[in-house]
């Protein structure tokens, strides 16, 4: 660590939290939030906002603890065991496989929406294009985009400044419903359980916020900062998705009424500002999808390389590197699953990320618990309520909305934490050998830049 490196204060942590969680996040997921929800998406994210912010203090009071583990799977292999640390790790990183393909179908359906087009042959060869073009670009060695990221994120908060003014003025003039209460809180269709599983699948707006753990060696008092840091880009962009949530069902309150579920929110920008403000959506959202998809293509392809590199994964495949420092053969493997896992809806993707993130934010809260109470024997007035009370009601509101994800993500998700633990056993030799944890072999390679993975934008929350 260069102790000569100026610190930054809390407001600008606060800033970097921000920029990691896109503020245009409800766009993508609204055509599956608000019919599963009934309409109540706005009650969703404040309902998703208490066991993010439970868990954001988690994650800032592990972060200061731990300054070079930067991620849910080295808090656990830290404050628990490396073995649970590297099931966080393997649920982790079936998000970092899907996000790509999560991307692609989003591109896809707003160049679709951009130019009018509507068949499923339109689709696949834009779906298309756009991997091989992303796969070229990363066997070329374009790795990270990390300033036109910050582009797009300032981007993304003036296309929701001019929604919000769009929204409160045609609103003010009478369409939709006007400010209604009913837009919050409809007792005629409200449904705890349906709210739940709306609940569920809103929490992944909110990932990536997990990122600011990466300023610890550059924050002023970790220790007191990052956690408040955490806490407070969570409450702040849940203000922001709790008022486009709103905007958006007193604006279009047929939440069954979609022309199309993927692209839901462009029938509530036509309300707002007409074709111009869905045009503006529709281009965001397709730079970003493109974008975050190169940012995340290069990530998971070094985040592989790693893991074979130090043999957790086989090495003359997963560990194999051209003369250009590019993992070839990862690259194309996710590419390859890319072109397959597009058959998939936004709907099923949505399920299936938050149920790996969801996964890994019940033992990081659980982690705060084994290693400061139990542990470190931090058992006085505030440690029962910093180490006991508050990650305990983060451990249990991550269970209830984690139990209230779809039975297809949950059968999938707990397919895959089953083959990793089989294939750990089979690694680890019936646990006689050690099991480093995911982030650290990126770490412990120094051909490998960790930051390409461990501060790769989550796109698209």
């Amino acid at each position: 660590m260069n102790h000569d490196r100026k610190k930054i204060g809390l407001f600008s942590a606060i800033l970097f939290g921000i920029a990691l969680i896109f503020p245009i996040a409800p766009v993508a997921i609204y055509g599956t939030v608000q019919p599963i929800s009934m309409g109540h998406m706005a009650i969703c994210y404040l309902l998703a906002a208490i066991p993010m912010t439970f868990t954001a203090w988690s994650f800032g009071a592990m972060g200061a603890e731990f300054p070079r583990a930067g991620s849910s799977y080295t808090f656990v292999a830290n404050g628990i065991n490396p073995y649970l640390g590297f099931m966080t790790g393997w649920g982790i990183l079936m998000d970092y496989i899907l996000f790509p393909v999560m991307n692609f179908v989003i591109l896809a359906v707003y160049v679709q929406e951009l130019f009018g087009l509507s068949s499923s042959i339109s689709y696949w060869v834009i779906i298309t294009v756009a991997i091989i073009l992303v796969c070229i670009m990363n066997l070329m060695g374009i790795k990270s985009i990390a300033t036109v990221n910050n582009i797009i994120t300032i981007l993304g908060f003036v296309v929701v400044i001019y929604f919000v003014i769009a929204a409160c003025g045609v609103l003010k003039d009478g369409a939709g419903t006007g400010f209604s209460s009913v837009a919050f809180y409809n007792p005629e269709t409200f449904d705890l359980q349906l709210i739940l599983s709306g609940t569920a699948i809103a929490c992944f707006s909110f990932l990536g916020f997990d990122g600011i753990t990466n300023l610890v060696e550059d924050i002023k008092e970790p220790k007191k900062n990052l956690p408040k840091a955490t806490i407070l880009t969570c409450v702040i962009m849940m203000v922001v998705f709790l008022v486009m949530a709103y905007l958006g069902q007193c604006l279009f309150p047929d939440y069954n009424g979609f022309s199309n579920p993927d692209s839901a929110f462009l029938d509530v920008a036509v309300v707002a500002g007409g074709q111009t403000m869905a045009n503006i959506f529709s281009i965001a959202m397709t730079v970003c999808a493109f974008a975050f998809s190169l940012d995340m293509l290069a990530g998971v392809s070094r985040l592989l390389y790693g893991m074979g590199r130090d043999g957790v994964l086989p090495k003359k495949f997963f560990g194999y590197r051209n003369k250009k420092g590019v993992p070839v053969y990862n690259v194309l493997l996710i590419t390859a699953i890319c072109l397959v896992g597009c058959n998939m809806s936004l709907g099923d993707l949505f399920p299936l990320i938050d149920f790996g993130g969801i996964f890994a934010f019940i033992l990081v809260n659980l982690a705060v618990i084994v290693y400061f109470f139990g542990r470190k024997k931090e058992r006085s007035g505030s440690g029962v309520f910093k180490y006991l009370v508050v990650p305990g009601l983060g451990f249990l509101a991550c269970i209830v909305v984690w139990l209230s994800l779809s039975g297809m993500a949950k059968t999938i998700g707990f397919i895959w934490l089953g083959v990793g633990f089989v294939y750990m056993l089979i690694w680890t030799k019936g646990f006689k050998r050690k099991m480093k944890p995911i982030e650290n072999i990126a770490e412990d390679n120094n051909d490998v830049n960790s930051s390409e993975i461990s501060e790769t934008k989550v796109p698209l929350q």
